[in-house]
């Protein structure tokens, strides 16, 4: 395993680039978003804009590309999209993956973190979901039939967080490039009691593609509780090194079950913080996943 972190992130802190935050930070790897024009022109999450910077569209730009990765020595670990399967256009989300299925294979990418259903309707069943969700991908494994890049959805929001439909989605799909983005916090986010939290990361561990490190911190008596989904976010997001879920744990969990892969921090405590503390602290996350690493 290996510590990487999201472009997103690195350029949020403050860094001036990509480059030099990555290389500031120790860092070789990263996540990296592409839109559907497959440019990365600006991105928005939590409430911030940043402006990225690759575009890579054609045979040319993707050339230089990798000329990029190779003289810099980075390189982006996995292709982060958001596509959202409960749009009502629903052919312009598939064709928004199998272009990054293409350009993922073409740039050397293995793996692209996708979403299920970003809206809710709270009158429609989640099995309803994952029967659509499980359509969706078994119609995008054939039209991808070609390409090795795995599909790695995100445990993310109201819908795919739900074990019922991960449960339902993996068994149905049942493809080995079908697995799962593992947000640390996000089973937190919505609800799970943090015993909880860990069953569900031991369970679906042998599925897990790519990961999101993020740690939530409740006062004591709430840990075990049931609670609503997002209840005090994001007041209770917190550096890694700091919160309720023990990330160590999950590390060994991960190590056991046989991945080997990235360590994403997607640290969602930094907006808390001024511009350079961002920075300290984005640093700490680093040097503590590097420390789990090599004590497992």
């Amino acid at each position: 395993m290996y510590v990487s972190v999201r472009d997103f992130t690195v350029v949020w802190v403050g860094y001036e680039d990509l480059v030099k935050g990555l290389k500031d930070l120790g860092l070789d790897r990263y996540e990296m978003y592409v839109n559907k024009t497959l440019t990365q022109d600006t991105y928005e999450d939590m409430g911030h804009i940043v402006k990225l910077g690759f575009n890579l569209r054609d045979a040319r730009e993707r050339k230089e590309f990798l000329e990029f990765s190779k003289n810099t020595g980075i390189k982006p670990c996995t292709i982060l999209l958001e596509n959202d399967f409960s749009s009502g256009n629903l052919e312009e989300e598939l064709d928004y993956i199998k272009k990054a299925t293409q350009l993922a294979d073409e740039i050397g990418v293995e793996v692209i973190r996708i979403n299920s259903h970003m809206q809710i309707m709270e009158e429609k069943p989640i099995e309803e979901y994952a029967e659509h969700f499980v359509k969706i991908m078994k119609s995008l494994l054939r039209e991808t039939r070609s390409s090795s890049v795995a599909y790695a959805v995100e445990n993310h929001g109201y819908v795919s967080n739900d074990e019922r439909f991960l449960d339902h989605a993996f068994k149905e799909v049942n493809d080995e490039r079908v697995g799962l983005t593992l947000d640390t916090g996000n089973f937190y986010w919505y609800g799970y009691p943090l015993s909880k939290v860990h069953e569900l990361i031991e369970k679906y561990a042998k599925l897990v593609k790519h990961t999101h490190l993020k740690n939530l911190k409740y006062p004591e008596a709430r840990r075990e509780m049931q609670r609503r989904p997002g209840e005090d976010f994001p007041q209770v997001a917190v550096p890694l090194y700091e919160g309720d879920i023990d990330l160590k744990r999950v590390v060994q969990v991960l190590r056991k079950a046989g991945y080997s892969g990235d360590l994403t921090i997607e640290d969602e405590s930094l907006g808390k913080y001024g511009r350079e503390e961002r920075k300290t602290v984005l640093k700490k996350d680093v040097e503590f996943i590097k420390k789990l690493i090599s004590e497992t």
